[in-house]
């Protein structure tokens, strides 16, 4: 469950700066928290939404990215039960990053949808958290400005976002921006435990790069067992063997979640190997990481791409 006392000690800095903004009645009414995914942003802001809510009726509003069929993102009762079904997942864990999968969006059905809660005059202060927010295409952000340029009385926005600069230039221009540290390896292994999670070894810390949350995908995922794959991957494609390196990736599971740690993985396989001629291979990992999240290569065109790469040890 959440609490303030799971905040890490990196963002405590800013945990309290906005604790000192409410006591001081200076809380903006559109926050925007940026930083890593998985480093605690959803929970500063339920914690945050607590607070304002501590003398309201008004419910927590969520509007949290949705994958699935486009006719489900623009059907309201589908809309609430997933949101539903997803906020109280975050509720129980607000780090863990597999919750929103990589094709989740937040489309135009599903702003309007979150508008209709402003029909109704509030109550009390009322409090939005939108998490994700840089999942929202620009026709969904576009339908939220008229709201962000005139924000109703007694109504509180919260945005979280990997990068304030992944915003419309006039969302960020309406909203006060905090960005929140990445982890320690300390307060990693903490939260873990925490959250029911054994302690955490070496290489799922080093992994993680200041990520309980990324910790917690790669525990539940094996990330330890996909570690020892990428090795003999490496290995045989650096040796010039790419056609080796290809048929043995065949027994690793191509799914998106899988692939993309898989490609983050051999990144930081080549990055310890302290081999200058290595960095240009990072580089075509990382470029194909990105061309997987959004779906431009296939998981299959990635692993055969950068064995094939690695084997003629250029681009």
């Amino acid at each position: 469950m959440t609490h303030s006392s799971n905040i890490t000690a990196e963002a405590i800095p800013v945990w309290n700066a906005l604790k000192n903004a409410l006591e001081q009645e200076r809380f903006p009414q559109m926050l925007l928290l940026d930083g890593l995914a998985g480093i605690g942003k959803k929970l500063i802001a339920m914690e945050l939404a607590k607070i304002l809510c501590e003398h309201s009726n008004e419910p927590l509003i969520w509007l949290i990215p949705l994958d699935g069929d486009a006719k489900d993102r623009d059907t309201p009762a589908k809309i609430d039960a997933r949101t539903e079904e997803l906020s109280q997942k975050f509720i129980q864990n607000p780090f863990h990053t597999g919750y929103i999968t990589e094709s989740a969006i937040i489309s135009v059905g599903m702003v309007e949808n979150l508008l209709k809660n402003f029909e109704l005059k509030a109550s009390g202060n009322r409090v939005v958290i939108i998490t994700n927010a840089d999942l929202m295409n620009e026709q969904s952000a576009n339908k939220l400005l008229k709201t962000f340029e005139e924000v109703p009385p007694n109504t509180y926005f919260i945005l979280t976002a990997a990068s304030r600069h992944l915003l419309l230039p006039t969302i960020r221009s309406r909203s006060t921006c905090f960005s929140v540290p990445f982890a320690s390896n300390g307060e990693v292994a903490r939260i873990l435990t925490a959250y029911g999670y054994s302690a955490p070894t070496e290489g799922i810390l080093e992994f993680a790069a200041g990520s309980a949350g990324k910790a917690m995908l790669a525990l539940d995922s094996n990330y330890l067992e996909l570690k020892e794959k990428i090795a003999t991957y490496a290995n045989h494609a650096l040796s010039g063997d790419a056609s080796a390196a290809i048929l043995y990736a065949q027994e690793i599971d191509k799914s998106i979640n899988t692939i993309a740690f898989f490609l983050e993985g051999l990144a930081l396989y080549l990055l310890k190997t302290n081999n200058p001629e290595h960095l240009v291979h990072i580089q075509s990992i990382n470029f194909l990481l990105r061309a997987v999240l959004a779906k431009k290569f296939t998981t299959e065109h990635a692993i055969q791409n950068i064995a094939l790469r690695m084997a003629q040890k250029e681009i």
